[in-house]
């Protein structure tokens, strides 16, 4: 039956029918919400007042979509399993930034409508879009694409999400790549021969070279292998500097005080060298960061008159 005629057929049944659609005519929602209120006697066809309720929230949600969510909510009581209804209030949760709620409505509307909820199937699609879900895009749209309504939108919203499934494709393979290459490194990491530890007790590396008073010097290392510890060894000595006319006297005592040498051994911080009129031994503990690292001796000792001369020699690296 015609949808005219049947609503004739309706008006002359439930009066408040014909009068709603005086006040649709009018563009007076307020009227039509107050008509259905929820306190006013049951609608004889509560179907055809939820669809009228509907037709309202669509002239009155530009002007107003608070009261076009409120017609939409009453019609959804009068028709809870319509599915143009469904869809209709679906669109005014949207409009008040429902959009969970929006989107439970479209999926329950769906599954229980699955053939004939067009218009909530696009508007599904639409949303998954908004939120980056192309493979839901793709699911929802692709049946759409020959429809008279919404094939064109369809197609277009189709079109970008595949090429985004595509992007993303790529990108996970671009990764999975990545993280099979990595795992193959680690493999061939833990299953390649782990360096030979240095004998213990043995010398690793040494040297003749001295540093004197007022100098710097670089030194190159051999057999010392990272992630190792060794003991840094060097020995420094002080002399006091001849006295001008004490041939046959005798010398006042050196002063050491602020005496500053130094060691570097490779990117670590320097440390301290102790020198002293009587020889003294160095023994610092160091963990090796690399292979072969330098070692750098240096006199930060500012000049200053009647200063001692020093030396710092026996430099070596032995494993402890």
């Amino acid at each position: 039956m015609h949808p005219l005629l049947l609503l004739t057929l309706l008006s002359a049944s439930d009066p408040r029918l014909e009068r709603g659609e005086k006040l649709l005519a009018a563009r007076d929602c307020e009227g039509l919400q107050a008509l259905f209120a929820a306190e006013s006697p049951p609608a004889s066809h509560p179907a055809a007042a939820a669809r009228l309720l509907v037709r309202g929230a669509s002239t009155c949600r530009e002007q107003d979509t608070l009261l076009a969510f409120a017609l939409t909510e009453r019609a959804l009581a009068l028709a809870p399993d319509d599915a143009d209804v469904r869809t209709a209030h679906a669109e005014s949760l949207l409009s008040v930034a429902e959009r969970t709620a929006a989107a439970q409505l479209l999926d329950n509307t769906l599954r229980a409508h699955p053939k004939d909820a067009v218009r909530a199937q696009f508007l599904r699609a639409q949303l998954a879009g908004e939120e980056s879900e192309s493979a839901l895009v793709v699911r929802l749209a692709s049946p759409l694409v020959d429809h008279p309504d919404y094939g064109g939108p369809a197609r277009t919203l189709l079109a970008r999400h595949q090429t985004a499934l595509q992007s993303d494709a790529e990108a996970r393979e671009a990764l999975a790549r990545e993280e099979h290459a990595l795992a193959e490194r680690a493999a061939q990491a833990a299953s390649a021969p782990s360096p030979r530890a240095p004998r213990a007790h043995s010398e690793a590396w040494s040297t003749r070279g001295t540093l004197q008073s007022g100098g710097q010097r670089t030194f190159r290392t051999r057999n010392i292998l990272a992630g190792f510890t060794y003991i840094f060894h060097a020995t420094g000595s002080c002399k006091a500097p001849p006295q001008k006319g004490r041939k046959n006297r005798l010398a006042p005592p050196a002063d050491l005080f602020g005496q500053d040498f130094r060691v570097r051994i490779g990117a670590q911080e320097p440390l301290h060298l102790k020198v002293g009129l009587e020889p003294e031994r160095n023994t610092l503990s160091f963990h090796a960061a690399e292979d072969n690292p330098q070692i750098f001796l240096e006199d930060r000792t500012g000049p200053r008159p009647g200063a001692p001369h020093c030396t710092i020699s026996d430099v070596a690296v032995r494993v402890p």
